[in-house]
């Protein structure tokens, strides 16, 4: 997705400043030409695009369900009380960041969103010249950071669609680890991000692979894994753990039995999972191969398992070589 896509219709600009004895917000007007609002823009389709966003869906009767509306003009509501949550929050909590925040009613391909983006305040020193000329660094404590950092909180509401993205933030409040913006503020519950849920699958599988196959088998056994997914996500666009499961434990029914367990145990679904196109590239390009002593390969993934490639030789002591084959020249 490019910022180009996203079209703003209405923001606010607000403080949310433990140092103030209360928050402020307003409304600024909507330039295009403006930097603010190709700001705001960017913003809005780099959190779009953030696998590591976790999701969440409210239904009808929901807080969300009341709050938010697809009329702009009733954004400044929501706004009123979000900023007065998260103003509260900081204040009573060491943890959380002041900063400042904007709201955007937006359009995205033909769909409205209301965001909102909490960027904390960053240390930076800046020069300063005094009225004698003498040149000297101070502390500039509120800096607004760049729109590619991950330093901001965020939440994006897809109205008409009941869905929900928000950054993966913990925070300790009373005691209880929890994503404020979830708990607190939106008052629903988030499921994991598409970075953690293909993290689990991931790890998981390999976990199983080395408990349940024999030490010479394990390294092939991996890249078979990593193969097998990487073609179905090409073809597909999606993860699928029944798909790994029949292919690659079809072999070994206690590997099976395991690895479902396990990922029925981590609430991951069975069901074929949709994956951004950033998910779909980490999968489908080149493999690294990382040995215990260091030494890291590049492996194009359609070589991975075919051995006239690559092969992988246990010796004895359980030591292993890996075989690169069919290569006609060495580029320095």
């Amino acid at each position: 997705m490019r910022s180009n896509d996203v079209e703003i219709i209405k923001a606010f600009l607000c403080t949310v400043d433990r140092s103030l004895p209360f928050p402020n917000y307003n409304e600024i007007k909507i330039d295009e030409e403006d930097a603010i609002y190709l700001y705001i823009r960017k913003l809005v389709a780099a959190s779009l695009q953030n696998t590591a966003a976790m999701e969440a869906d409210f239904p009808e009767d929901a807080y969300l369900d009341k709050a938010v509306t697809d009329d702009p003009d009733d954004l400044e509501m929501f706004v009123n009380v979000v900023v007065d949550t998260v103003y509260d929050l900081v204040k009573n909590n060491a943890e959380l960041h002041s900063g400042s925040a904007i709201f955007v009613f937006c359009i995205v391909e033909e769909q409205p969103y209301v965001g909102f983006f909490k960027m904390h305040f960053q240390e930076r020193f800046i020069c300063k010249v005094a009225e004698d000329g003498k040149v000297s660094w101070v502390l500039n404590s509120k800096v607004m950071p760049r729109c590619t950092q991950k330093d901001y909180d965020f939440f994006l509401i897809n109205i008409l669609d009941r869905k929900v993205r928000l950054s993966d933030v913990q925070n300790y409040i009373d005691d209880c680890k929890v994503n404020y913006l979830a708990e607190y503020v939106l008052k629903l519950q988030a499921k994991p991000s598409e970075k953690e849920k293909v993290a689990v699958i991931r790890e998981t599988t390999i976990e199983t692979i080395k408990e349940c196959y024999d030490e010479k088998e394990v390294p092939q056994k991996i890249m078979e894994y990593k193969t097998e997914v990487a073609e179905h996500v090409e073809q597909t666009g999606r993860v699928s753990v029944a798909q790994i499961e029949r292919k690659v434990f079809a072999d070994n029914e206690r590997a099976a039995d395991l690895y479902r367990e396990r990922l029925e145990a981590e609430q991951i679904e069975r069901e074929p999972m949709p994956v951004s196109k950033t998910t779909e590239r980490q999968f489908t390009k080149k493999q690294k191969i990382v040995t215990d002593n260091g030494i890291e390969l590049l492996v194009p993934v359609e070589y991975l398992k075919n051995a006239d490639y690559v092969e992988y030789v246990q010796d004895e002591e359980g030591n292993i070589s890996i075989i690169i084959k069919s290569v006609h020249a060495i580029q320095a």
